[in-house]
């Protein structure tokens, strides 16, 4: 019975999935748009990650805890409704051209961010994202479905709009004394 027990624990916890529970705990995501917006002001939107809670959907907290030579790790939470999530990730940045976001976290068998920036005629963008994400247990199915599925739906349009909006905005005024 011990090993039966023993078994069932490490299929419930992702430890030996078949290839049907592997699909089933698997999120993909590809886009690609180009757009009126520098590759610079692109890059540098999608590096500030602590910026994220003021506009990208779902993210309530999202927090630098470590710098190193080519980017940071950062602490996030990802919320729907009662659905949180507190997670960690490694961000490598390569200005202006690329940022790669990964987690080992343990929720995540494979977390994988990709945005690469290609400068396009007329100051415009070509923006390639791909978002990998596979969950360790079908118990964290609704995390990798209901929390990163839906937002990598709506990551580049949200700095997209992002982007825009603070182009629009006037500059801050400025105090003479």
């Amino acid at each position: 019975w011990q090993s039966a027990w023993r078994y069932l624990y490490l299929r419930l916890n992702g430890d030996f999935p078949t290839e049907r529970e592997r699909r089933m705990t698997q999120t993909s995501h590809r886009e690609t748009r180009v757009v009126a917006i520098a590759a610079e002001r692109l890059f540098d939107l999608v590096a500030d990650v602590e910026r994220y809670p003021e506009f990208i959907p779902l993210m309530r907290e999202a927090r630098i805890i470590r710098r190193h030579a080519s980017g940071y790790e950062t602490e996030q939470v990802l919320a729907l409704g009662l659905l949180e999530r507190r997670f960690r990730t490694r961000t490598e940045l390569d200005p202006p051209r690329s940022i790669t976001v990964t987690s080992a976290d343990r929720i995540f068998r494979r977390f994988d961010i990709r945005w690469v920036f290609t400068p396009a005629p007329e100051t415009q963008c070509r923006i390639d994202f791909a978002l990998d994400c596979e969950v360790r247990s079908i118990w964290f199915k609704p995390v990798g479905e209901a929390l990163v599925g839906s937002m990598a739906l709506t990551m580049v349009n949200a700095f997209v709009q992002r982007a825009r909006k603070l182009a629009s905005a006037p500059p801050p005024a400025r105090l003479t004394g």
